[in-house]
């Protein structure tokens, strides 16, 4: 019973630091902001919102064709911007760049 008691503070200490190595020094939540070219009607920019929707992890996104922007919000553990760039360019548009920053939980 000795011998237990001894490792129940080392116990405590690796359960409250676990959530901590769990997120790798990543933000929970970002928002990444794509232009893309090739989008011309609503029809357009609701096939890229419902496509990055559709991606586990995605919590919003929204496509904009006047001004060809889509954005995403999203958790990177989840998602990678990689895979949410390889989707809209899957729907035959093309991503010219990208912006991402931490957003607040």
């Amino acid at each position: 019973m000795k011998a237990f008691a001894r490792f129940v503070p080392v116990i405590l200490l690796i359960a409250a630091l676990a959530p901590l190595s769990a997120a790798g020094g990543r933000p929970d939540t970002v928002k990444t902001t794509f232009q893309v070219e090739g989008m011309h009607c609503d029809g357009c920019s609701s096939t890229i919102t419902a496509t990055l929707e559709g991606l586990d992890g995605v919590i919003e996104a929204s496509a904009d064709h006047e001004n060809g922007v889509a954005e995403a919000v999203y958790h990177p553990r989840k998602v990678k911007v990689d895979d949410l760039k390889t989707k809209i360019e899957k729907l035959g548009y093309t991503v010219t760049s990208m912006e991402t920053e931490e957003v607040e939980s």
